[in-house]
């Protein structure tokens, strides 16, 4: 019995094995006969050309709408960048013309006369409005949509043989075709705003550090003229029968101390001119980037006078 049963067991399972493989290789053939006459449907009516185009659609969507939240991104960092740039070189001209130049003033009138104007220019950033074209809807450039309108689509490759939706399928993916190329234009729209406000940024940030360093500079200028009008006077005390304003003249300084008044004034009006100079256009990259080289020149002239004094 136990002998019987083992080899019925076995021919049992040899059974259900073939009858296994030969599912599978039913299945198969099914699924292969299946993908050629789908294939061949799809050639015939031209879906499989509407299925590129819907990849491509895909595609170009992702790419604009990925694209578009990170220009947006930033040019809003761009945007506050520059704007608290400029708040910070109009506060550091402010400061040079309204206190600086006065302490300035106030110490060289009483050795020589010279007016200070009090006002000043400020500049101002207005960010450019620009549009873009976004992706047109998937019902502005399809002229034929297998995935939507399957039976409706089905009946026209039948009562056509295929020609009318071959077609339209056709014009959807040049259509499609001709989209990709507007976002392509789009985008690099974008990239070169983008570009341009970072030589801004840049720009804008090299004249705020050439300000905040000439206020140091300046400020250094202002203590040395202070000593030097305090050793003026002191020395003309001694000449009381006259008046002492009449006495307190550069030439009876030192020469080193004689060099250092002479290096404020030359500093005042650089630095002046520097102050009242404008940007013809805070949007145009090349005019804030010449601005800058102009300012960076100056810079170095008042910080060259500074050294040698």
């Amino acid at each position: 019995m136990g002998i019987f049963g083992g080899f019925f067991g076995k021919i049992t399972s040899a059974i259900k094995s073939g009858c296994e493989k030969v599912a599978s290789g039913v299945k198969k053939a099914a699924n292969y006969v299946k993908e050629k006459v789908t294939g061949a449907w799809n050639k015939f009516t031209g879906k499989k050309t509407f299925e590129e185009a819907e990849a491509l659609y895909q595609q170009i969507s992702e790419r604009y709408q990925k694209k578009r939240s990170q220009f947006d991104s930033e040019v809003d960092r761009y945007t506050d960048s520059i704007e608290q740039r400029v708040q910070n070189i109009n506060k550091y001209k402010e400061k040079i013309k309204t206190e600086l130049f006065v302490q300035m003033a106030a110490q060289m009138e009483k050795i020589k006369d010279i007016s200070v104007s009090r006002d000043f220019t400020v500049e101002e950033y207005k960010a450019a409005v620009l549009s873009f074209d976004g992706v047109r809807s998937r019902s502005q450039l399809y002229k034929i949509d297998f995935n939507k309108h399957k039976f409706k689509t089905t009946l026209q490759a039948i009562f056509t043989a295929g020609f009318y939706t071959r077609k339209k399928a056709k014009e959807t993916l040049y259509a499609v075709e001709e989209e990709e190329m507007k976002v392509n234009a789009e985008i690099a729209k974008m990239d070169a705003e983008l570009t341009k406000l970072k030589v801004i940024d840049e720009s804008l940030e090299n004249v705020e550090e050439y300000f905040n360093s000439l206020i140091e500079i300046y400020s250094n200028l202002l203590v040395r003229l202070d000593n030097s009008v305090n050793y003026l006077y002191i020395r003309c005390i001694s000449f009381a029968h006259k008046l002492v304003h009449k006495e307190m003249s550069i030439r009876r300084l030192p020469e080193m101390q004689q060099k250092e008044v002479e290096a404020i004034i030359t500093a005042s009006k650089i630095m002046k001119a520097m102050i009242d100079a404008q940007i013809m256009s805070l949007e145009d990259s090349a005019s804030v980037k010449k601005y800058s080289d102009t300012m960076r020149m100056q810079y170095e002239s008042v910080d060259e006078t500074y050294r040698v004094a």
